[in-house]
């Protein structure tokens, strides 16, 4: 997905090493006639012992350099023996050096084992997936026939043959297309796992495989359709018919890929209450058109509450034009809290209504509440774009900017 990234978009927290907060023991022992220091220049006197060189080559545009960083300070702080401890690793990257050809890191040698681990792993650039190769004293090679990537379902690492996950996303762009009808800007995701090709790939035979699928799916179609533009463009409805789900939790991450949709078909699924919707509350802020079966009598009504400016539920008008456009787009509808919970005052400067845009923001994306209020404020206080922004910039933020 392109990285065209608005102005004044969140800022990113940046956290403060901890003075001599060594772990012996935790990384193979380096030399310190193999270990290197930092280039020349005001040195940091925190650092008890020399720092370790390592080289990261595989990506191919420096002006993503940050993004490259912020990757693999985060994935390499998650394998520090800190981490493993419940604690806050201290920064991994100590310095650094962009070259043509290569990142240069400077480590604690007690970190190095924590970048041996993400050796090999994927980096999602713009120019597409790049597996990054890390190099230096105490990194184990790889194998060079095995290629590590994140997975689209907890964002572990996952070891899989190239050839096997170049098949998997080639599946899915070929699945993409023959579900796009152009000529109605229908998406049609029904029945799924009937259709033949992904039958033959057991990836939606089971709960386990389904909740990988369809967040996979939804990757390779921001890949496709690379800005919000392009997808309001190109995709006006959505089908999801037919597809005997109990609930919206395979299914979640349309609502963060697709939010623009104007129409959604649900019939012919198993949801028993509105709680079986739930992800869903307040997220397509533009649907006029929603077929949808639930079990339990009574739900019509809360349905309809969710979406502003919902015209249409089963074919029936349920709002007319003057309601729709008195309709607030802007600022998400949030269930009153329990008598017996206290209710905080607004923020001086803040009304109820971005407190309210506040909560919901960290609901939905686990950010601390600074973070959330910079989303926001960045997105000029529009739920929309604010989800536009924190999807575009997710990947470059530290660990500390979420909960």
């Amino acid at each position: 997905m392109a990285s065209n990234r608005p102005r004044g978009g969140i800022r990113k927290h940046q956290r403060r090493d901890r003075d001599g907060d060594l772990i012996m023991g935790a990384a193979p022992r380096v030399s310190p006639a193999r270990a290197h220091s930092a280039p020349s220049g005001p040195r940091n006197n925190t650092h008890t012992a020399p720092l370790t060189e390592l080289k990261v080559t595989g990506y191919t545009d420096k002006a993503e350099s940050t993004k490259l960083l912020n990757f693999l300070e985060r994935h390499s702080a998650r394998r520090s023996p800190n981490a493993s401890k419940g604690n806050v690793p201290p920064k991994m990257v100590k310095r650094h050096r962009v070259g043509e050809d290569a990142l240069t890191l400077w480590v604690r040698p007690e970190d190095v084992v924590a970048f041996s681990k993400i050796n090999g792993f994927t980096f999602n650039s713009v120019h597409g997936t790049q597996k990054l190769t890390i190099s230096g004293p105490g990194i184990r090679s790889r194998s060079p026939n095995a290629s590590s990537t994140m997975d689209t379902a907890g964002d572990r690492p996952q070891t899989k043959n190239s050839s096997e996950k170049n098949a998997t996303v080639e599946l899915l762009k070929a699945f993409l297309e023959r579900r796009y009808n152009p000529a109605e800007k229908l998406l049609n995701l029904s029945k799924i796992a009937e259709d033949e090709e992904v039958a033959k790939s057991g990836m939606f035979d089971r709960p386990s495989t389904q909740a990988k699928f369809f967040p996979a799916l939804m990757i390779v179609c921001d890949q496709t359709l690379k800005t919000a533009e392009e997808k309001r463009e190109a995709i006006h409805s959505v089908t999801l018919s037919g597809n005997n789900l109990p609930n919206l939790d395979v299914v979640r991450d349309l609502a963060t890929t697709l939010p623009h949709i104007k129409n959604l078909d649900l019939s012919g699924n198993k949801f028993s209450t509105v709680n079986d919707l739930k992800p869903w509350k307040h997220r397509f802020r533009h649907l006029e058109h929603l077929i949808l079966e639930i079990c339990k009598e009574g739900w019509q009504e809360e349905i309809i509450s969710w979406f502003p400016k919902l015209r249409l539920l089963n074919g029936q008008q349920v709002r007319d034009d003057p309601s729709i456009a008195a309709a607030p787009v802007t600022a998400p509808v949030v269930a009153p809290a329990p008598t017996s919970v206290p209710v905080p005052a607004p923020t001086p400067g803040f009304t109820p209504e971005q407190e309210a845009m506040v909560t919901y923001v960290q609901e939905q994306t686990n950010l601390k509440r600074d973070m959330a209020v910079q989303c926001l404020q960045a997105a000029n206080w529009n739920i929309e774009n604010a989800a536009q922004l924190f999807l575009a910039q997710k990947d470059t933020l530290p660990p500390d900017s979420f909960n």
